[in-house]
């Protein structure tokens, strides 16, 4: 455990890291953040959320600013938010494809037990033997595995831009060689991402890498609003959905890899979504639009999975994906019900 830090953006709010070796590679490792109010973990909290983020994506405070930050939000609401770094934030981003074979066996069941690991450190932490389970995208179906797994232990799930696959994302088999996915595509390399980030956090008005576009603000716009599948399906800057400024501030933190096996899995089965159907947790859901018209269908089935009678829904028309989480909106229609629903299901 570090020592306490006083997130600058958000006077009164501190962050602790928790470190763990879960194996023998320099990879094997994950972390946890605590992030809550006053110099002191609280010895007795009310209410505790483990969140777990998307796809390259990890547990740091990246934005500390409570209109933008899930975590931070929480936090200046008397919740005890602790947040899941996994493997993939352990890896050097100029690590070499070929040195990454031992990603072939990070499948979801790996992921899973560290998500359970962490969950009991942060149950005796807490003293709560039962916790609140976030997710965002990816997040939320391990939020809703976890759950499958250990419904006993799961207060409530809170599920943003996220749902049960129903199938691999990937059918075909990996080309040999290939152990991860990498953040950075073949035109916008990691370097070059890495480099457009920092020029909109620098000064987003200042002329863009990319020639056809005037600004750095710009060049991002349209590199998130066109981003495959297109249509504004990871943001909508240019609708005002989000700011571009706090996006690269988010964007810029992301992990390079992320183990291919899991694009080939589809871990429930059906004895585990009876387990969840049996549960009866209560489940707060959220869905953009942008990634197509089955998108918000799927996180509203999800939210249906455990069986609870009354499971909170709301479909934002014309958000990407990142709107939902780290939006100009974000504060006002996810981060507030969140915090009510974590309130009126705090035992």
């Amino acid at each position: 455990m570090g020592a306490a830090r006083e997130l600058k953006g958000a006077p009164g709010i501190y962050e602790w890291t928790f470190q763990a070796t879960v194996g023998k590679s320099p990879f094997d490792k994950i972390a946890l953040h605590r992030v809550a109010k006053g110099p002191t973990p609280p010895a007795h909290p009310d209410a505790v959320v483990l969140y777990l983020p998307g796809t390259n994506m990890n547990g740091e405070v990246a934005l500390e600013d409570p209109l933008y930050s899930f975590q931070v939000y929480l936090a200046a609401h008397d919740v005890d938010v602790w947040s899941l770094d996994y493997r993939t934030h352990f890896i050097p981003p100029q690590t070499p494809q070929n040195d990454l074979s031992e990603l072939a066996g990070w499948s979801n069941d790996l992921f899973e037990t560290d998500i359970d690991a962490a969950a009991k450190f942060v149950s005796e932490k807490s003293g709560r033997s039962q916790i609140f389970v976030a997710g965002f995208s990816r997040g939320v179906e391990f939020a809703y595995l976890y759950a499958a797994m250990h419904p006993e232990r799961v207060a409530g799930i809170v599920a943003i831009d996220g749902f049960i696959p129903t199938h691999p994302m990937r059918a075909a088999p990996l080309e040999p060689g290939q152990y991860a996915d990498d953040v950075a595509g073949k035109h916008l390399t990691f370097d070059k991402r890495r480099a457009l980030m920092q020029m909109v956090i620098d000064n987003p008005d200042q002329p863009a890498p990319i020639p056809k576009y005037k600004t750095a603000r710009e060049n991002l716009e349209h590199v998130m609003y066109d981003a495959a599948p297109g249509n504004g399906a990871f943001s909508n800057m240019q609708g005002g959905y989000s700011d571009p400024v706090v996006l690269a501030r988010l964007l810029i933190t992301y992990d390079r890899y992320w183990p291919s096996v899991q694009d080939g899995e589809s871990p429930f089965t059906p004895a585990l979504l009876a387990s969840l159907k049996a549960s009866k947790i209560p489940v707060i859901a959220f869905a953009s639009t942008n990634f197509g018209a089955g998108w918000p269908g799927m996180v509203e089935a999800a939210s249906k999975s455990t069986g609870a009678p009354d499971p909170s829904f709301t479909k934002f028309d014309n958000w990407g994906h990142l709107d939902v989480l780290a939006g100009t909106k974000s504060e006002s229609l996810v981060f507030a019900p969140t915090a009510a629903f974590i309130k009126q299901h705090e035992k």
